[in-house]
């Protein structure tokens, strides 16, 4: 009797193996001993861990392969059942066709065909078509499984940078963060501030050994993930939403917001240069007073040294040493200076208006509680029109949409305002006292100090020519204070009143958390 040369076949995927223990060991042990009984002789033996929903699985290709190269010389390819061979009828009766084709037999042992008799092709498909299901059914339970788990705020996901996937003690998944959530907080702390580019705050990280292109970088700025949400997406009648999640929050929702809001927002921030120069860190703050172009920055050969230079790239003349540059500078800064008694006063308004401020984020919070019922109330009714027929489900899917865009914003409005905020005693005094020596945190600070100190101040860029340096705008606090400086020599030290005509520049309450409305 002439020998059968035969391949055997081991198929499971990663449920399969955990969840039934219809292990590879197992499957190939019984191909083995079905050889061994039958007289076989065993050629070949692959091993996947992979699905079956199509054939793109690396050992059936490595398979197919070596059976295409030595068709002469290979009789059979065994399985143990025709679900370890494919839970795709379609695709399953082309591979069948093409390995006949080569003069090989498919089979199954413990569910084993005579494909000689035409009758058993009908019970070969009821085989495949039971796998597809299966298949099916298995695919059902995972999407259905996955949309609950992230309703009731699991990540179910690859964990995004700065956090690791984890599962707690119920053996749900969800994330805990890791090393690189530093990264990840002074990303958006740094952002939000808005005093330099989202580009090259991430170029400033990446020197420091966060690993994150531009397009990636951007995303993870987007992510509600950071501030403990979850993302549930659309799902059969269910409109998609946000959920809280189960997983350390990394962000505040204010911070979030903020950045949020710099990424459509167009402003000049002063912040655009090609590359660092520490020599020249005010070279894309300065635009020519004659032609109107950027100031760029050089060094011109002395005796001894090079010296740093400001000027224009046309032919405009315009040339200043940096010294003299950053010393008119800090002259716009000095006579910023906040005068000793409006500073004082500013500060009793600014102490004084807490109390009213948080008097008024409670009020808000009512009203939005309110209004959060209310939508609430809305979906209730729109669902008992669907139900009495009284509307289209087209139309109820469309106004469920819109109420749920409604209420995911009332939702994080009432979170923000929710939030216990820091007095704002702690912070009056010393905030004011940065902004009465400008001149000297400009004049003492380094190459990224300067800069924070003229995105901060400079809304607009300084015009500059080679007598002349000055500016069309500066922050709207910083105007307000000195504006109402001009003159205030004769004022004395009093208690700040409600009614007093400084108190109009006082930040409101709302939404946002009262602070300067200094842009950062």
């Amino acid at each position: 009797m002439e020998n059968i040369n035969v391949i055997i076949y081991s198929r499971v995927s990663t449920d399969e193996q955990a969840q039934k223990g219809f292990s590879l060991d197992y499957q190939e042990q019984t191909l083995m001993s079905h050889c061994e009984r039958m007289g076989y002789n065993l050629v070949k033996s692959y091993r996947e861990d992979h699905s079956a929903k199509n054939f793109k699985r690396p050992e059936w290709t490595n398979l197919k392969a070596y059976a295409k190269a030595n068709k002469k010389a290979i009789h059979k390819v065994l399985f143990v059942k025709w679900d370890r061979f494919s839970r795709n009828t379609e695709q399953a009766l082309t591979v069948l066709r093409e390995f006949d084709s080569m003069g090989i037999e498919l089979n199954a042992t413990e569910q084993y065909l005579d494909m000689s008799n035409s009758d058993n092709k009908m019970v070969l498909s009821i085989y495949l078509t039971a796998g597809e299901v299966e298949r099916d059914k298995i695919s059902s339970r995972t999407i259905s499984g996955t949309y609950q788990a992230k309703k009731e705020g699991y990540f179910t996901g690859k964990a995004p940078y700065g956090y690791d996937n984890f599962r707690d003690e119920s053996k749900k998944s969800t994330l805990k963060p890791n090393q690189f959530s530093f990264f990840v907080k002074k990303a958006f702390v740094e952002v939000a501030m808005n005093i330099e580019s989202v580009e090259t705050i991430r170029k400033k990280l990446k020197q420091q050994g966060m690993k994150l292109e531009k397009s990636a970088f951007s995303e993870l700025l987007k992510n509600v993930v950071y501030i403990g949400k979850i993302k549930v997406p659309e799902f059969k009648k269910e409109s998609a939403m946000e959920v809280k999640g189960k997983h350390e929050a990394l962000i505040d929702l204010d911070t979030f917001n903020k950045v949020q809001a710099i990424f459509k927002d167009k402003r000049w921030h002063g912040t655009k240069p090609a590359h660092k120069n520490l020599d020249f860190p005010l070279r894309d703050f300065l635009t020519c007073e004659v032609c109107g172009h950027q100031i760029t920055g050089s060094h011109s050969k002395g005796r001894s040294k090079k010296y740093p230079y400001y000027h224009c790239r046309n032919k405009c003349e315009t040339r200043v040493s940096v010294d003299k540059a950053h010393n008119r500078i800090g002259s716009i800064l000095f006579n910023l200076q906040i005068n000793e008694n409006i500073k004082d006063l500013f500060s009793d308004v600014l102490k004084d208006s807490e109390s009213q401020i948080n008097g008024d984020r409670t009020i808000q919070l009512q009203n939005k509680i309110e209004l959060q019922k209310v939508l609430k109330s809305k979906i209730e009714d729109s669902e008992d029109l669907l139900l009495s027929k009284d509307i289209t489900k087209e139309r109820f899917n469309s106004i469920i949409e819109r109420i749920n865009g409604q209420l995911n914003e009332v939702n994080n409005e009432i979170e923000i305002l929710s939030k216990k905020t820091d007095s704002i005693k702690t912070y009056v005094d010393s905030g004011l006292e940065l902004l009465s020596n400008l001149d000297i945190m400009f004049a003492n600070g380094d190459y990224e100090e300067k800069r924070i100190v003229a995105g901060s101040i400079f809304t607009q860029k300084l015009i500059f020519g080679n007598d002349d340096c000055r500016t069309a705008k500066v922050n709207e606090v910083v105007e307000v204070l000195t504006r109402n400086c001009k003159g205030s020599e004769g004022y004395k030290k009093r208690k700040a009143v409600k009614n007093d005509s400084f108190s109009v520049n006082v930040p409101g309450a709302g939404v946002e958390p009262a602070r300067f409305p200094t842009g950062v």
